[in-house]
């Protein structure tokens, strides 16, 4: 007591020092538990974040197969608007053949020209890319392209069409006839798929079996009802031409090099030339219709997968929200019983200062000097 009231009466009062180390140990102890608890909640809320980027990661790369899907529409697309342009530009030399004083070998040239772009545009992509051209040219089935569509094991299988034209012709002795798409030449094989025949010539030379369809192949007949065709092929210069009777196959818009229409040199060559035409921009139409079917499939995955980025950003941002919220719940709650533990230690504090007046009264009393007197 007479430490107590020494304390007092220098006015050091230790008790009423004790409380404010108390109020220091007491904010330092709900700031580490807050901690503690913050980093609980900070690690739940990354974790989620982290499975929600992988399966955003995920769904990127489907998104990247249906972008590239997206592009073969794209180019399909802008092809059919191109060989649709040179349909319209195509029927120009025909017409001009039938003029009095002109140059119809310029004219057929120009046709043929014609046709090698409208296959080189169409043909102008690799598989991976091309809606209207690469076609198996052994049984004429149009290109696919196949991609992913979801996070499981679903495909999309975009089936292609041919806005080229193309076609080979069966003879009867088993061999068959096949053009390079894109250039003036056409070559003789034993049999599709099989080897490239020759020739030998006069002086021994062995030479291809190959003719420009420019001024080497020559329409003799043509039965549009049962494909049945004869023609006449000068494979050595100095050679007489060799007939050929077989099959014709066509594919594709249907069209034909200018020797097929006679060179454009007679009216019912350029007549024949004008109805494959008419109906090589029928075709187009309907190749243009199934690009469009593949666009619209495109977009429904596209959307789809933008439907999962969206669900995914919510549940992310909803995520981080519960995260805040959390935080601020901790934070309310660490604030309150921090205050509450100041309060009650405060109000000890303030009992025991009582004490300490009440016994400095005592001892200052004149009762208690003449006691100790």
């Amino acid at each position: 007591m007479v430490g107590v009231l020494q304390s007092a009466q220098s006015g050091s009062a230790p008790l009423v020092a004790t409380p404010n180390f108390l109020f220091d140990q007491i904010r330092e102890t709900t700031a580490l538990r807050f901690a503690e608890k913050k980093v609980q909640i900070d690690e739940v809320f990354e974790a989620r974040a982290a499975s929600l980027n992988a399966e955003s990661d995920r769904f990127i790369s489907v998104k990247a197969q249906i972008n590239n899907a997206n592009a073969a529409v794209e180019n399909g697309q802008e092809s059919i608007a191109d060989i649709r342009n040179t349909l319209l530009e195509i029927r120009t030399p025909v017409a001009l053949a039938a003029e009095p004083d002109e140059d119809i070998e310029f004219r057929a040239t120009e046709f043929d020209l014609a046709l090698n772009s409208i296959n080189n545009e169409a043909n102008r992509l690799g598989k991976a890319f091309n809606l209207v051209g690469e076609i198996n040219r052994i049984d004429f089935s149009p290109n696919e392209i196949e991609y992913r569509s979801d996070l499981g094991i679903g495909q999309t299988t975009l089936q292609g069409t041919h806005a080229g034209a193309d076609y080979r012709i069966n003879v009867d002795d088993g061999t068959v006839w096949i053009p390079e798409l894109g250039v003036d030449l056409i070559q003789q094989f034993s049999e599709l798929q099989g080897e490239e025949l020759t020739t030998t010539t006069v002086g021994g030379e062995e030479i291809s079996n190959a003719a420009s369809t420019r001024n080497a192949v020559t329409l003799v007949s043509y039965d549009p009802d049962t494909d049945a065709i004869v023609i006449d092929v000068t494979v050595d210069p100095d050679a007489a031409a060799v007939t050929y009777t077989g099959t014709l196959e066509r594919d594709g818009l249907g069209l034909m090099p200018a020797w097929f229409y006679d060179g454009l040199t007679t009216e019912a060559g350029r007549s024949r030339a004008f109805t494959d035409i008419n109906e090589a921009e029928s075709l187009l139409t309907l190749a243009e219709g199934s690009v469009a079917t593949a666009a619209a499939q495109v977009s429904a995955d596209a959307d789809r997968i933008d439907r999962e980025f969206d669900r995914l950003a919510a549940e992310k941002t909803e995520a981080q929200l519960k995260q805040f919220d959390d935080v601020d719940k901790l934070l309310v709650e660490a604030t309150q019983q921090q205050q509450a533990m100041l309060v009650n230690l405060d109000a000890l504090s303030q009992q025991q200062q009582n004490y300490v007046n009440v016994f400095a009264n005592f001892v200052t009393s004149p009762f208690t000097f003449d006691l100790l007197a």
